[in-house]
């Protein structure tokens, strides 16, 4: 099945060089993707159209956003781009997926999906990574291993175009919207239950990268919520039941710790 190129976006946030817009655009009509998304600028020079070629098109029917925020509400799938990723596993936003894996093993053509460029300078900001899904770093070498702009870009739409022949699951897909329904409904349970206000971000984040991984599917996204209500139901019991007994401490809320 080949990827839904129609559903596939790729945004460049707040790009210091036109000329990288063009060449991306180049690049985007050499991989079949045609859909672009300029994040903190409204306006394309001569620069950009020069390097696009043949991929002029593309950049007149660019789109034009304020932040990574917006994207947020319009897409069931954000993957962000960066060099820079990280050997923290606690650190759940710069945990990596290289280009050809996220295509065979995480993209769904079924879908709206955008990738998110970095800046030249300093890439994408924390807060935006957390937004996200997917993580992306292309590996080099270790004295220099950050790409070009428009190199990387190249490098993950090519990564795209090769998946054209690969078969996806038929089934129906959990969707952006709920997988955050799902996060927050988590997150509310967690405040119920006592666990650290400080820790909530990050687990937000491991959460939704945990259920965009592993391909929820809608069947799943439903029987969980309803597993989720029985905890929540159980849980104010237990706590109704240990507040009626005069009981300071129960099952739930024994331990200081969250896990």
């Amino acid at each position: 099945m080949k990827p839904d190129y129609s559903k596939i976006y790729i945004a460049l946030t707040e790009p210091e060089v036109q000329g990288n817009i063009g060449a991306i655009a180049r690049a985007m009509k050499n991989t079949n993707f045609f859909n672009l998304i300029v994040i903190g600028t409204s306006f394309l020079d001569d620069d950009a159209y020069s390097r696009a070629m043949e991929a002029k098109p593309i950049l007149d029917s660019s789109i034009f956003y304020k932040s990574v925020k917006e994207l947020r509400n319009d897409f069931d799938v954000l993957v962000a781009t960066s060099s820079v990723p990280s050997g923290n596993l606690k650190d759940y936003r710069r945990l990596p997926v290289e280009p050809e894996r996220f295509w065979k093993d995480f993209y769904d053509p079924s879908l709206s999906t955008c990738l998110i460029m970095g800046r030249e300078g300093d890439g994408l900001r924390n807060r935006e990574l957390s937004l996200c899904d997917f993580f992306i770093t292309i590996p080099g070498s270790q004295e220099y291993p950050v790409y070009n702009l428009s190199h990387a870009a190249a490098i993950i739409m090519y990564e795209g175009l090769k998946v054209e022949n690969l078969e996806f699951p038929e089934k129906e897909k959990a969707g952006g919207q709920e997988i955050t329904i799902l996060v927050n409904r988590i997150s509310e349970i967690l405040e119920k239950v006592n666990f650290s206000r400080h820790k909530v971000p990050a687990t937000e984040v491991m959460l939704r990268r945990l259920f965009s991984r592993s391909g929820l599917l809608r069947s799943e996204f439903l029987r969980i919520m309803g597993i989720l209500r029985k905890i929540d139901l159980g849980t104010a019991e237990l706590k109704s039941k240990n507040a009626g007994s005069g009981s300071v401490e129960n099952e739930v809320h024994n331990s200081k710790k969250p896990y």
